[in-house]
Formats: C-alpha cells, structure tokens, sequence
C-alpha cells in the first residue's frame, strides 16, 4: 500500500455563516491513483453535505503513520537512520518519513520517541512540522486482508508469473537490483556470483 494525498475543494459554511471555497487534504491508503479517489470520494461522503470535487492527487514519501487517540494535527518528521560504511569508516544517512498525530509539536516530538523506543538503529530527527493534513483514512485490518488476497490473486495470473520472468531474465548476471515501493517490503534480485554461499 502507499499514502496519497488528496486534494478536496467544497464550499464550506464559515461561523460567522458565509460560504467559502475551501481545498482540504486528506491521506488514504491506496494501490493506485484510481483506487485513491475512489476511496477518498466514498469517506467524505459522510462528512460533506453538498458537491465536492477531488482537485489533486500524489503519492507522499510517508514510509508509516503514528496516531493517536488524543491528537488532532498532523505532523511531518524527517527521520534520518545512521549507519557506519564498514570500508570507509564514513557515517550514512537514510532519510524516512513519518505522519504523526498530535495535539502540538511538542506532543508529535514525544510521540515519535516513543514510537522509535524500540529501534535497533541510530537514528535523529531531522525536521519535525505541522502538515495542513485534516485527516487520515485506513484500510480496517480486514479489508487489508482482503486486497492482500486480492494481489496475491494478481500475482499468481500466469501473464504476470511470466512478466516477472522476462524482467528477472532482462538482468544481466553479476547484477543485484533491489526494488522498493511504499507499503511494501523491498524485492531483491541478487545476480552476482557467490551470493548463494552467502546466503547458506
């Protein structure tokens, strides 16, 4: 799965009873831009009572979300995990991003150290500020499981098992190619020789 941000524009009733043309973002999780929309459109049916339009759509570089029960604002935190290169002795920065909800920032930042209590690695928080984000919507638990089932399905199609294939066959030997996307683990397709030594 991968975040999407959505753009949605309506006329909303002020307090002081006037109305404006206003554009709120929400998140979603989502397979495609398609599926974003869909869901996006479908959540705020309950909350919007007269037209509404999704104006834009992106994938966010948020690798997870840290709610809370207590919280209102989102906040984004650039998190950078340390590692040491062991041939050059330097120090190497991998950047990931976070969507917290908080009440302020004060409360976002205790939030991520708690959330990142556990962390093996070393890690520092780079940045740390409120989004414009109104909401978030998740998949429940079990509609996760349902679209999990629903790719494996894909998955297993013969026109995809050979797809794969020709991909895999298009890498040249001596080659490792890691492929990353947003939800998911990372798929390594390791050519080089000796790697199934190092493996055993």
């Amino acid at each position: 799965m991968r975040f999407f941000e959505c753009g949605i524009r309506y006329e909303k009733t002020l307090e002081n009873g006037m109305q404006k043309k206003v554009t709120e973002l929400y998140i979603v999780d989502a397979l495609s831009f398609t599926e974003a929309e869909k869901r996006v459109t479908e959540e705020m049916k309950c909350f919007i009572s007269g037209e509404f339009e999704v104006v834009s759509e992106k994938i966010t570089k948020y690798s997870e979300l840290v709610e809370t029960s207590d919280g209102d604002k989102w906040y984004k935190a650039k998190v950078n995990f340390i590692t040491i290169d062991e041939k050059s002795g330097a120090e190497k920065k991998q950047a990931f991003f976070y969507l917290i909800q908080a009440n302020d920032i004060d409360h976002a930042r205790k939030r991520l150290n708690e959330y990142m209590k556990g962390s093996m690695a070393d890690w520092e928080c780079e940045a740390l500020q409120e989004t414009k984000v109104m909401d978030v919507f998740l998949y429940s638990t079990e509609e996760q499981k349902d679209k999990e089932e629903d790719l494996k399905k894909i998955c297993a199609s013969p026109g995809i098992q050979k797809a794969a294939k020709r991909f895999v066959d298009s890498i040249p030997d001596g080659q490792k190619v890691t492929i990353s996307s947003s939800g998911f683990k990372d798929a390594v397709i390791d050519k080089t020789h000796g790697h199934e030594k190092d493996d055993a």
